[in-house]
């Protein structure tokens, strides 16, 4: 029964949040609810995963899907057409749904765990999170004058989802931690300097979520012993082609 509860969940899980979600434009007197049923309902579907197998560990993927759904949420707050709004929550559930699918047959082990690769879907769905994420927390900050504090959830997002990839990459949790502190770190100074940049909050984003995918990358190679004079190339080739591509068009972002 349990089995059959949790094989259901991925799909039941991103259908709920996309109604939660809505649900916040409907009745917006009650987001704290709608709020609340994004939180828990990735934190029941890990829970009754740890009871199926206790020796799994589960913390790190049931943060990173409750960051990834309440990120997607707070995005949808700064979208001003009905539109945009349909069209992105609808796109993030269905991402919500691929992440919470490679979980499944990552844990169980079946024989899609290859197809629904989870650490390519962690990297990936990282790289979401931080453009995103990033995007809200700046927009907010514009809007609403907040103080420095807002880094603070910045930085612990940054964190989560850097040290679980590491974790996927087979790292042991205090190297992982140690190289997700890294990157958090430069992260946070990259996005505390880039706000002394007079420029929109997507330029910022893509630039911090940008960074976050080479350092990443890096790290990963690092890890693994496999950074060569090759993949170092390509990887500086591909961030300052794209950095270069967007510092060009940020007037139009």
């Amino acid at each position: 029964m349990l089995f059959l509860l949790l094989r259901l969940l991925p799909y039941i899980i991103p259908i709920l949040f996309l109604a939660s979600a809505k649900a916040v434009f409907i009745f917006s007197d009650n987001w704290v609810w709608c709020l609340a049923a994004i939180i828990a309902l990735p934190l029941a579907y890990f829970a009754f995963l740890k009871q199926q197998n206790r020796a799994k560990p589960v913390l790190w993927l049931m943060i990173f899907a409750a960051v990834f759904a309440v990120s997607g949420f707070a995005y949808s707050l700064i979208l001003e057409s009905a539109v945009a709004i349909n069209i992105f929550l609808i796109v993030w559930s269905l991402v919500y749904w691929f992440y919470l699918e490679a979980v499944f047959h990552d844990f169980y082990k079946t024989a899609k765990s290859n197809i629904f690769n989870l650490l390519n879907i962690s990297l990936y769905g990282g790289l979401l999170i931080v453009f995103f994420l990033t995007a809200t927390l700046v927009s907010f900050n514009i809007f609403l004058n907040l103080s420095w504090l807002w880094l603070l959830p910045a930085a612990a997002v940054y964190f989560s989802i850097s040290q679980l990839v590491f974790l996927r990459s087979s790292l042991k949790p205090r190297p992982a931690a140690l190289y997700a502190s890294v990157i958090d770190l430069i992260l946070i100074e990259i996005l505390g300097g880039l706000l002394l940049w007079p420029s929109s909050f997507y330029v910022i984003a893509i630039i911090v979520a940008l960074c976050y995918y080479f350092l990443t990358q890096i790290m990963i190679y690092v890890s693994a012993d496999k950074l060569n004079r090759g993949r170092l190339v390509r990887l500086l080739l591909f961030f300052s082609s794209i950095l270069l591509i967007v510092l060009v068009t940020a007037a139009w972002l």
